[in-house]
């Protein structure tokens, strides 16, 4: 060799051990300024300290696994299925046939998917997998088409409640982001990536202009782990490809092995235990039913809470004494409530705002006005701006009003009659006061009730609240519903969903890779 080319050749030898030593001095050096902050502030010997126990934790555990797998492989073999069938779970109450089946099923995915496909062929090699458990299952005398229309809506129930628990328990906001928005964001996905490539490039140019050295540092790190990113981004592909394919497998042997084919007798009990659940569900509320008490100041609602609670539980005078709102629990008709006594109408703005967001959390509302009160405009202009917050939240379900006309006797002269049997005069009184209120409160009946001892008519009025507590259920449960759905973020709820899902997809792949490798 001539001496010009070894020359030539040691000056591009050791232009690239410079160029390596230039990429790693920011490295060294700030190795170097740390080992000296630790040392000046005297934790050097802990860091170093808690650096070999990080080690040998690190390295116990690698051994501790190493151990384990070579058990395992010693261990003797009883299961006829394959190693590698073992890896996924599977339904217990498969035979060792279908366990065979779905065991091949999983060596054509993993033979198939060496390479990872591309997205918009998984659609067909998903058919190819089903159609070859139907053929495995039936010694090739079925295909991927050959079961009925029940079989195959009752595995997309089991497959589709299976999939919603999922979405509940590992994916953060699934049930606060419509469809419309991940369609929306489907669509316009070509534009975040260039979006995210461009702001990424211009971060890069800032940053190489604001500090160069850390820029030349991370531009070699970036070059250095690229190749492994488009490694382990190929992996997650296929891995996530062959787990789809064997859900796919493993429906078609749920499918194909007859288990899903019923009798007209179990259907009609599955239908009968389904009907039960459902009643039961909605036969009692989870939480006890919120009964709001709203009238003018002094209408008698404290009077009346006692009434129904049976017991002196709410303070009661002639002045207005409910300053802010009190829950009072009892049963109605078997089913847990709590009547809650709210501070008087008076007509202010600020009485009106609270009132109509008392009743927006309300289940069921007792209006009650003074019978001897002509003045109703308070009760009127709240009662408009209840009926429009509800107009303008068509998803939600009102509270049912129940009408109530307090101090019946102070309207009618001569009370009280003989065995509470009102004169014909009286009785018509009576009614034309009631219907008056009624057509002020648009048009609902009232019940009128002497709430004070000795009481009068309040059988009607407990029997009219027992009446719509059916239809307070479902307003309780509309309410929540819609709440769960609408209660902003809710981060601490979506954040722990988020902890909860990626520790299941730790768990999935790192299960994919441990049986590859004892495989």
């Amino acid at each position: 060799m001539r001496l010009a080319d070894r020359l030539r050749g040691a000056f591009l030898r050791w232009s690239q051990i410079g160029l390596a030593g230039l990429l790693a001095l920011p490295f060294v050096v700030a190795s170097l300024l740390g080992f000296l902050w630790l040392h000046e502030r005297g934790w050097l010997l802990w860091f170093v300290l808690a650096t070999v126990a990080l080690v040998a934790t690190v390295r116990g555990g690698r051994l501790l696994l190493r151990w384990r797998r070579r058990r395992q492989a010693a261990q003797p073999q009883t299961d006829t299925a394959p190693r590698q069938a073992q890896a996924s779970p599977v339904d217990p109450d498969w035979t060792e046939t279908e366990r065979a089946v779905y065991a091949r099923a999983r060596a054509r995915i993993d033979e198939r998917l060496k390479t990872p496909l591309p997205w918009d062929a998984l659609p067909e090699e998903a058919l190819a997998v089903v159609e070859g458990v139907a053929a495995d299952l039936s010694g090739g005398k079925r295909s991927a088409l050959d079961f009925t229309l029940p079989e195959a809506l009752l595995l997309a129930d089991r497959v589709l409640l299976r999939y919603r628990d999922f979405l509940r328990r590992h994916v953060p906001f699934a049930d606060q982001i419509s469809l419309r928005t991940l369609y929306w964001l489907w669509q316009r996905q070509d534009r975040a990536v260039l979006a995210w490539e461009t702001g990424f490039l211009a971060w890069r140019g800032i940053r190489l202009v604001m500090n160069p050295a850390v820029a030349v540092m991370r531009e070699a790190e970036r070059a250095i782990t690229a190749g492994l990113q488009d490694r382990l981004t190929d992996q997650f592909r296929r891995d996530a490809q062959a787990i789809l394919l064997e859900e796919a497998a493993q429906a078609a042997v749920d499918l194909y092995s007859g288990r899903l084919r019923f009798s007209e007798a179990e259907l009609m009990a599955i239908e009968l235990r389904s009907e039960a659940r459902d009643r039961a569900q909605l036969a009692r509320p989870d939480d006890p039913l919120r009964i709001l008490i709203v009238g003018q100041v002094s209408a008698g609602k404290s009077t009346l809470v006692n009434a129904l609670a049976d017991q002196p539980t709410a303070e009661t005078d002639m002045a207005a004494t409910t300053a802010r709102p009190a829950a009072h629990a009892l049963e109605i008709d078997g089913t847990p409530c709590r009547l809650v006594d709210t501070p008087g109408l008076d007509g202010t703005e600020a009485t009106l705002a609270r009132l109509i967001a008392d009743m927006a959390e309300a289940d069921l509302v007792l209006w009650l006005l003074r019978a001897n009160r002509p003045g109703r405009a308070p009760d009127i202009a709240l009662l408009e701006r209840f009926e429009a917050h509800f107009a303008a939240l068509p998803a939600r379900r009102p509270p049912p009003v129940v009408v109530v006309a307090s101090a019946i006797d102070a309207l009618l002269p001569g009370w009280p009659y003989a065995e509470h049997r009102l004169p014909p005069d009286v009785r018509d009184r009576m009614g034309r006061s009631m219907a008056a209120i009624g057509q002020d409160m648009g048009g609902r009946a009232v019940i009128p009730v002497r709430a004070e001892p000795p009481t009068w008519n309040l059988d009607t009025l407990q029997d009219a609240i027992a009446a719509a507590l059916d239809e307070a259920a479902m307003v309780q449960r509309n309410r929540r519903r819609l709440q769960g759905s609408d209660e902003g973020w809710q981060l601490r709820r979506n954040l722990g969903t988020a902890a909860r899902g990626l520790g299941k997809g730790v768990r999935v792949f790192a299960r994919r890779m441990l049986g590859r490798r004892t495989n």
